[in-house]
């Protein structure tokens, strides 16, 4: 489905023309006659844009039309970027460069790309009349947020229906434990279809206080389809000791994993488990033998042959939530910590709407989540007597269902959730890169009070807070991570899986043409054969840190550089070589792990550039001097790089620096500690090369005290700042 990314490309491209058109140049009569139409037409178009994003649901004809609009959008955007671009790079005025002042660069590509691209809209425009698109059938309206509590952690208070069916699992766990002369392993298995809550139940019986005195060790493993025995054994060693595993061969995985279970009565859960081959559930299962009387693991599948092959005991089925839980649930969701009394027919209504859910939790989440900012019977009625209930195969139903709550996000949000298709089921999202990605991509609108950074991470809470995201945590250093339900991923893949695509390891497919997103997951081996002649152009390249994608390309840095439309480069690995001189719409960088020890001074020639994350490219020593010019750049990572020496001067001049977490005081001038003055960074910095502050004036003049938005300097650099002081007074005293 593309409506929300034509509607935010309609957006964007809609101002474009506009700021062209505003301008007082002096614009070729054919060019402006052009630019004139374009704005026309796409003003239409987008009159009727949400009617099409109803019907096209029922009418492949109009989600075909809706996805060539897209593309015709994405071309004209590129045509307009591609000028916007060279007319900085030349240095030259728009009002000049767009004028007839400059007949040869004017004639020859912007006449007639912008022509080009005018009759390519225009003509499947012209095709929205067979389809009898209503005008003014405008967007759901968002209101206002109703403030109140969410919290990642599983609370017995926010779970409905299920306290019998987890004190029966507690009690049988528990016996079991208890039964000194009980040597066999006990395996529980909770099945049942997707969004009835069998995670939630787990997590109940994870976090039972009794439960945890009970055992000596608990570990939680999510598996997902990819059980692979050496992975899972090394997931379940690392969160015993705390630590990263780096044995590599199944063997003495397995041994040491019984070296920590030995005489431990331990409580495992296995969380989303696919895997029907007994042969591979016997090889983990030899190791989870050797653990002390009483130990015993929870797995959780939607199939019931993997709950028969793994379970000791008959597998218990988690069933629909009964109509009572189904309306606390949502009343919870839909009226929040206040109350429904008032609402009586907006509860009746509810009522109704509870029931077509079926008794399932995610459903009643989503429903409920939808209609927690509507107060209007109107609004509950349109809900309820919507199409989709009417759909006869429940799988359909429910993704149907779990759709009315993307259909009531503003489009500029619909377009941040549906883009996280890109993402393989069970990925663990981080919020700071997630909000990286949707600004480089330009998801994000610009021009409101908030900075681009704050309006993303109010789209995150909202996503979270509507149930779109799930299993949010935050780690010691404050950083956020989050999942989809498999699910609410299956509504992204529906809507945007044309446009993300991901290569899963091992996997062998052609590219769609209609690409222009693209995740290549890790693999253990180089086997993903790629037509690389006719990949399309992509906007986002995302390489997992272990993918062997690059083993079948002979030339990755050529390759990179041709993708001349890419606003998002993610990897590590071989890109010493890249230049980065054509990729001028590049918005995001990051080169996680990555052997490059110097990045090409052409990255400072990239002016749209918002996102530096070189974090852990140990080898790295050296920064582009002409760092200073990138105007835009938000975040600069350099966690990790240990043998980067020194900074670029002139670091002071990135005003919209948010985020640097590494400055290294140099000697020169331009250097200095003072060159963070006027940067109003936030979360952490840490400081090196302390000895390199001149004089107290120099240190107070960096004005760390006054960072209100920083999270942390370090006790250490606050504490030597204050020594380095007192240090330089008694100094100048002694010369006295």
């Amino acid at each position: 489905m593309a409506d929300a990314f034509v509607s935010a490309l309609f957006s964007t491209i809609l101002n474009n023309l506009a700021s062209l058109l505003r301008k007082e140049v002096r614009l070729a009569a054919s060019l402006k006659t052009d630019l004139e139409s374009l704005h026309r037409t796409f003003t239409t178009i987008q009159a009727v844009l949400h009617d099409a994003e109803q019907k096209q649901w029922k009418s492949e004809a109009i989600k075909i039309w809706l996805r060539d609009l897209e593309q015709a959008a994405y071309d004209l955007e590129d045509v307009l970027d591609d000028f916007k671009s060279e007319a900085r790079g030349s240095g030259i005025k728009v009002s000049t460069f767009f004028s007839l002042q400059n007949p040869l660069l004017f004639r020859l590509n912007m006449a007639r790309r912008v022509k080009t691209a005018r009759e390519k809209v225009d003509a499947i425009a012209e095709e929205r009349i067979k389809f009898h698109l209503e005008a003014g059938v405008g967007e759901a309206a968002i209101e206002g947020n109703n403030e109140r509590e969410t919290s990642s952690l599983v609370n017995e208070s926010e779970v409905f229906g299920r306290a019998d069916e987890k004190g029966e699992l507690v009690s049988m766990i528990l016996g079991n434990a208890s039964h000194h002369d009980h040597d066999d392993l006990s395996v529980y298995a909770i099945c049942g279809m997707g969004g009835l809550g069998k995670t939630t139940i787990a997590q109940l019986v994870y976090n039972d206080e009794d439960v945890a005195k009970a055992f000596d060790l608990r570990v939680w493993v999510c598996v997902s389809d990819d059980f692979d025995v050496k992975r899972l054994t090394k997931a379940i060693l690392e969160s015993i000791e705390g630590m990263p595993c780096h044995i590599q061969e199944l063997d003495p995985l397995q041994r040491r994993l019984v070296e920590k279970l030995v005489g431990k009565r331990f409580f495992i859960v296995l969380d989303d488990v696919w895997n029907e081959s007994l042969e591979k559930w016997d090889r983990l299962k030899q190791a989870l033998q050797s653990g002390g009387k009483g130990s015993a693991v929870i797995v959780t599948t939607r199939l019931e042959k993997v709950a028969l092959m793994v379970g000791t005991v008959p597998f218990h089925r988690l069933g629909c939530l009964s109509d009572d839980d189904s309306c606390s649930l949502f009343k919870q969701k839909a009226f929040g910590m206040g109350t429904s009394e008032g609402n009586a027919d907006l509860e009746t209504i509810g009522r109704q709407i509870v029931r077509r859910c079926g008794g399932v939790p995610l459903a009643i989440k989503a429903i409920g989540s939808i209609l927690s900012s509507k107060r209007q019977e109107s609004e509950w009625l349109h809900v309820r007597d919507s199409e989709i209930w009417d759909l006869e195969d429940e799988a359909s139903r429910m993704l149907a269902v779990l759709r009315l709550s993307y259909e009531h996000l503003p489009s500029y949000m619909r377009q941040c959730f549906s883009f996280c298709s890109i993402f393989p089921k069970d990925y663990v999202m981080r919020k700071d890169e997630l909000i990286g990605l949707w600004m480089a991509n330009g998801f994000i609108p610009s021009g409101g009070p908030l900075d681009l950074h704050d309006m993303g991470c109010e789209i995150f809470s909202e996503l979270t807070r509507r149930s779109f995201f799930q299993e949010i945590n935050k780690d010691n250093d404050g950083s956020v991570t989050c999942k989809m339900h498999d699910l609410i991923h299956d509504v992204a893949t529906s809507i945007k899986g044309y446009e993300c695509c991901v290569i899963e390891p091992g996997e062998r497919l052609k590219i769609p043409k209609t690409a222009r997103h693209l995740f290549v997951h890790r693999s253990s081996s180089s086997t993903n054969i790629i037509d690389l002649s006719k990949l399309p152009p992509l906007r986002s390249l995302i390489l997992d840190s272990n993918s062997y994608f690059l083993c079948n390309i002979s030339n990755p840095s050529n390759f990179i550089s041709n993708q001349k439309h890419l606003k998002v480069l993610d990897c590590g690995g071989k890109f010493s070589n890249t230049s980065f001189k054509s990729l001028k719409h590049l918005r995001y960088i990051r080169l996680y792990h990555s052997d490059v020890n110097a990045l090409p001074e052409s990255t400072s020639c990239l002016p749209n550039l918002q996102t530096l994350n070189l974090q852990w490219c140990r080898n790295l020593q050296m920064l582009p001097e002409g760092l200073k010019n990138l105007k835009n750049l938000r975040y600069l990572d350099l966690r990790g790089c240990s043998r980067l020496t020194s900074m670029p001067v002139g670091l002071g001049e990135l005003t919209c620096l948010r985020k640097l977490s590494n400055f290294i005081v140099g000697k020169e001038k331009g250097g200095g500690i003072d060159e963070l003055k006027e940067l109003d960074l936030e979360e952490e910095l840490s400081i090196t090369g302390l000895c390199n502050v001149k004089n107290s004036i120099e240190a107070k003049n960096a004005n760390l005290i006054k960072k209100q938005n920083l999270r942390s300097c370090g006790e250490a650099v606050i504490m030597n700042m204050e020594l380095m002081k007192r240090s330089l007074m008694l100094s100048n005293l002694l010369q006295a």
